[in-house]
């Protein structure tokens, strides 16, 4: 998909006029706006601002069918990513590659947070069992990126990321699993600075053989 035509599609109907408010809407840095300028433009781009906005991905991407989608169509596909959220040591694949879409319920989802800001990831390893198990689903809004306290949040620790319950106490951040055999992680100081909130984890599902 090319940038200047999708650009002008998501301008239309969404207000927007510049490509730093472009930026913005879908939560990214501007140095991704020129990387998409030469390599086209990602899909799940066209996903967020469908789902946040009611537009047509077709359309968004080849400008052909209608604008909007059926005004009466209570569902919206959410991007499932290749990044896989870690629910042990912290080892992550790290790829915003889109591997698969779920469908939800579009008001249950505006009612969670904002739709455009939400993926879905892969639950590996058994930190967070019994709550997550391996290979369950789990829902991420990226724009809840500030921590109520003891809700689950994946978070990202150098170049790990996981999924966690987060608390906050007086001067520390701790980081807590579900399964008892592995410690909580307490962050304090300049520590709690390395800690990047990826967003909050609204559902999960469980996948049974």
């Amino acid at each position: 998909m090319k940038f200047d035509d999708f650009f002008q599609r998501v301008a239309k109907t969404t207000g927007i006029s510049t490509q730093k408010e472009l930026a913005g809407l879908l939560g990214i840095e501007p140095a991704a706006i020129t990387m998409a300028k030469s390599r086209g433009v990602p899909k799940s781009w066209g996903l967020s601002i469908a789902a946040a906005f009611g537009v047509n991905p077709v359309w968004l991407k080849t400008g052909s069918g209608p604008v909007y989608q059926n005004e009466q169509a209570s569902t919206v596909l959410v991007p499932k990513v290749a990044a896989k959220a870690c629910a042990g040591g912290g080892s992550f694949e790290l790829s915003d590659m889109i591997v698969d879409e779920l469908p939800f319920d579009r008001s249950w989802l505006s009612k969670k947070g904002n739709p455009g800001r939400m993926v879905a990831m892969e639950v590996i390893g058994d930190s967070m069992s019994p709550e997550l198990e391996p290979g369950d689903n789990i829902l991420i809004d990226q724009s809840q990126d500030q921590v109520a306290d003891n809700n689950l949040y994946v978070v990202g620790l150098a170049d790990n990321i996981q999924v966690k319950r987060v608390q906050i106490r007086p001067g520390l951040v701790v980081l807590f699993s579900t399964n008892q055999r592995y410690s909580p992680v307490t962050l304090q100081g300049d520590e709690i600075d390395t800690l990047r909130v990826i967003g909050r984890v609204l559902w999960s599902s469980r996948a049974y053989a």
